[in-house]
Formats: structure tokens, sequence, C-alpha cells
């Protein structure tokens, strides 16, 4: 018999297996099912034109790798999180099959946008799973117009004018407020 507060440890085949709900989105933390709300407009503007940048690039650059929009990655066991978007390198991307899975791979870069009703310990904890499993860089765009650039062994921001720019996705430049326009 299991005891009180015994909690079983849901995997990302578990999450995939969920029903449809369309009121929220699930992602997995250490075998915790965490509930992620639905975006806003001002989210989905943001996300919008992150992801006709990040696809912009792909087109121009299709050796270098392939951008996902709202795709589950495995990221540990019992993790798997579900950036706004992400960048997946050629060499990450040659390792995929053509199957409705979660993606066995963590990102290069993991995109985030932050809502204002996301707490900041929760958007710090998705950033240390993202850094654990060997994303690259990730990228928080904030409500206040500007971008933090976080890596393992450092972070940065971004504003107004300054140019966002990753040696992960040689020749990807584009000023920060070309998201907030």
């Amino acid at each position: 018999m299991i005891g009180m507060g015994t909690k079983t440890a849901l995997t990302p085949a578990d999450l995939l297996a969920l029903p449809e709900d369309d009121l929220h989105e699930y992602e997995l933390s250490e075998g915790e099912l965490i509930v992620v709300g639905k975006p806003g407009m001002r989210h989905e503007r943001i996300k919008s034109r992150i992801l006709t940048q990040l696809f912009g690039y792909q087109i121009q650059h299709p050796e270098i790798g392939e951008v996902f929009a709202e795709s589950l990655f495995q990221l540990g066991p019992g993790t798997a999180r579900q950036p706004d978007a992400a960048f997946v390198g050629a060499t990450k991307v040659a390792l995929l099959s053509d199957t409705n899975t979660v993606i066995p791979v963590a990102p290069d870069i993991a995109v985030e946008v932050i809502s204002e009703s996301e707490t900041a310990a929760a958007a710090e904890k998705k950033v240390q799973e993202y850094l654990a499993a060997g994303v690259r860089e990730v990228w928080q765009f904030y409500p206040d117009k500007r971008v933090r650039v976080r890596l393992s062994d450092r972070m940065y921001d971004l504003t107004g004018d300054q140019v966002l720019e990753t040696p992960v996705m040689p020749g990807f430049s584009t000023r920060v407020s070309s998201f907030f326009a």
C-alpha cells in the first residue's frame, strides 16, 4: 500500500498520454506535473516576432539547424519542457526521427517569453533545468522590453537598439527592439 504523501514521478511519455486540455499546457519538472497557463496576446505577439526572426534565419541557413515552436523537449528522465521557441543544431537534428514523441535531445537555444504572471522562482528553475540538460543559451524575453541571455557561466541583459547575436547561429543578428515593436 502506498503511504500518504507518496508521489508517483511522471515521465515524458506519461505527459504525452494526458488528454487534450484547451485551457492549459503541461510540462514536467523532476517527475512533477507543472500546469502552464495559456498565453495572452502580448506573449503571443512577442513570440510571433521571435519565430519570424528565427524562421527567417533557418530559411537562409538551412544547413545550421532547425527552429521549433512549442515543442516538448526531454531534458532528463522526469523533466520535459516546452519552450516558446527553440533552435536545434544540425548535429542533433540528424539524430531525430520523424515520430510524434517528445524530442529526446535538449535544444541548443531555448527561448522563453516571460509572462507577468510567471514567478521569478519558476522562471529560474526552468533556466537551470535547461542549462543542466546541455542547452547552450536560454533567451528570456521580459514584458519590460528586455532580453536576458543565460549561459552556463554568465548572463547579460539587452534592451532597445542593442543587438542579439549568438555563436550558436552564426550570422543571426537583430535589434532587441524588433521583438517588442
